[in-house]
C-alpha cells in the first residue's frame, strides 16, 4: 500500500499527507481539533468534504503520538476509508474495528518509512526520546 503514492522529496509528514490526498484526487487540510469538541477518547478523526480531507488532530498529544495520529488518519485516506461519495468519518478512538486496526498498522508502516527518510536526510529531526528508544548513546532523557 505504501507504492499507491509517490513519496514527496520533502520528509514531512504534511507533504506526506498532501502526497496521500493527491493520490486519491483529495486536497489536504490538516488542523487541530477545535477548542471545545475535543474529547478524552478522541486523537484523531477524518471526513471528507468536497475534495478535500480534513485532518483533525489533538494538539494536546505528546509530539510523537501527534505523528502517529496524523499518520493513522492518512491511512484511512490511503485505503478509501473517507471519500467524498460517501457519508463517513473516521476518528481515532478504539481499534476493536478491523478497518482502524487497518489504519493503524497503516499508520505505523508509514511512521516507519518516514523516519528512514528523515534519518537518511536530517539526523535531528528524531526527538531525544525517540533516539533514546532507537539506541542512542549519547542521548540522555530527562
Amino acid at each position: 500500500m505504501l507504492d499507491a503514492f509517490e513519496w514527496p522529496e520533502d520528509a514531512s509528514y504534511e507533504a506526506l499527507g498532501e502526497a496521500i490526498a493527491s493520490a486519491r484526487g483529495l486536497k489536504l487540510r490538516l488542523r487541530p481539533i477545535p477548542e471545545g469538541m475535543g474529547h478524552s477518547e478522541l486523537s484523531g478523526l477524518t471526513t471528507v468534504v468536497g475534495n478535500t480531507a480534513h485532518v483533525f488532530f489533538d494538539p494536546a498529544l505528546s509530539p510523537v503520538n501527534r505523528e502517529q495520529t496524523i499518520l493513522h488518519e492518512y491511512a484511512h485516506i490511503l485505503h478509501g476509508d473517507v471519500r467524498a461519495d460517501s457519508e463517513c468519518t473516521h476518528a481515532r478512538t478504539m481499534f476493536d474495528d478491523p478497518m482502524e486496526t487497518r489504519a493503524e498498522a497503516t499508520g505505523m508502516r508509514l511512521f516507519e518509512a518516514l523516519r528512514r527518510r528523515h534519518s537518511t536526510s536530517d539526523t535531528s529531526y528524531c526527538g531525544d526520546l525517540v533516539s533514546f528508544f532507537a539506541g542512542a548513546e549519547d542521548v540522555v532523557v530527562h
